[in-house]
This record gives C-alpha cells, structure tokens and sequence, in this order.
C-alpha cells in the first residue's frame, strides 16, 4: 500500500501541478464528458437537443466567469459554493428537454461539474494559478470504478459510508450523502499520506501506473 501511495503522488505531482501539454478551455470543454455521462441524461424529445449541447453551452457562455472564480478561491467552501451555482444552471437547462426523473439524484449532475473543474485546473492553460491553490481542494468525481475500489474503501468504509459496491454516480442521491463521503476522502486522504483528495483519482483506470504527463494521457484510452 505505501509503495503505491508514493507512485500515486509521484504521478499525481506531474499531472496535476505540472502538467505538458495544457489545452484550451474550448477543448477541455468538447473532450471533458465522455459519451457514457451524456447517455444517462434521457430526453424528453429525441428530435431535440440533448445534455452535451447543454453542458458545452453553459461552459462556453460562462467561460470568463469560471476562468475568473476558479482562480480566485480562497476555500474548499468557495469552490462547493461556485460548483453548486453551476449544477443549478445545469439542472434549469437540462430541465428543458431530459426527463425530470433524471434530475432528481444530487450526484448526478455534481459528479459531471467536479469532472470539468478538475480537468479544467489540472490541465487549462488558462488556470495556472488554481493549479497551486485549488487542486487541494478539488473534489474527487464519484462514480463506479470509484465505489469498486477496496483501496479507496475498505468494505467497512463502504459500509459505514452507506456506499454499495454496485453503486453508480446517480446512487449519490443528496448534497450530505456526498459531503459526508468528500470528508471521508479528505480525511482518509491525509490518514494515509496521499497529499490531496483528488489524487484518489488515479486509480481510476489504473492511472498511477501510467508515465501520462497530463490527466488525459494517463487514461489508456486516449492514447
């Protein structure tokens, strides 16, 4: 475990602090949200417009405020704060055409947003200075591979935590739910001599044992 925890942060140094190469927001923008996180928006109407117009809309027209806010925090609580203005935004929109049943899950739309601000900070070339204050603060994306993993919980973790292995993002389903699980992994995170919370992230995929030097080039896939 601690010859891990050390290859996690080594890796975890260049993708997050020093990444190469960085990429534009408006890339960032197209090429952050799989295809898999946009199929699980349903559509009211399949002949209209479906959740990825709306995210890459809403992104795009808030580009200077985003740019502007996420390298200003001063606190955890500032970004929670600016990420849940953003879901709200989303929800109204998407509202429009996905089907309200859909809406309902408080990580549903949160895991998303925290997906587009980590890779914003890790990887913008507009966020240089976020990327030395705000990556501490980052939150870890919450999805499947994330629940799976007995690194991240332990089965008494999991249970204590009122988290199921099967469990999907959606399964997140209220803001304290999904507080008390980041606290958790700040907590944990510190426990155990991960420098951040976020850097949990590469194990998504494996991604520790990658020689990636940006969070893209760290996922198999995009190789």
């Amino acid at each position: 475990m601690q010859a891990q925890i050390k290859r996690m942060n080594e890796v975890a140094a260049i993708v997050f602090l020093t990444p190469t190469p960085l990429l534009s927001y408006e890339k960032l923008v197209l090429k952050s949200l799989g295809s898999n996180t946009y199929r699980g928006f349903h559509r009211k109407n399949n002949s209209c417009l479906g959740a990825s117009h709306t995210f890459r809309d809403i992104l795009t027209k808030n580009k200077d405020y985003l740019i502007q806010a996420l390298n200003n925090l001063t606190s955890e609580i500032e970004l929670n704060k600016l990420a849940s203005e953003l879901c709200s935004e989303l929800i109204i929109e998407l509202g429009k055409n996905i089907k309200a049943s859909q809406l309902q899950s408080f990580n549903k739309v949160r895991k998303p947003v925290d997906i587009v601000f980590e890779h914003f900070i890790a990887m913008g070339d507009d966020f240089a200075p976020a990327r030395k204050t705000a990556t501490q603060w980052l939150f870890l994306p919450l999805d499947s591979q994330i629940f799976q993993s007995e690194f991240i919980f332990t089965a008494q973790e999991a249970k204590a935590l009122g988290i199921k292995r099967r469990f999907t993002y959606k399964d997140i389903e209220t803001a304290q739910h999904y507080a008390d699980i980041q606290n958790f992994l700040k907590e944990k995170a510190a426990n155990i001599g991960l420098n951040h919370r976020i850097y949990f992230d590469l194990v998504w995929n494996k991604r520790f044992e990658s020689n990636g030097t940006n969070l893209f080039l760290t996922n198999p896939s995009r190789k």
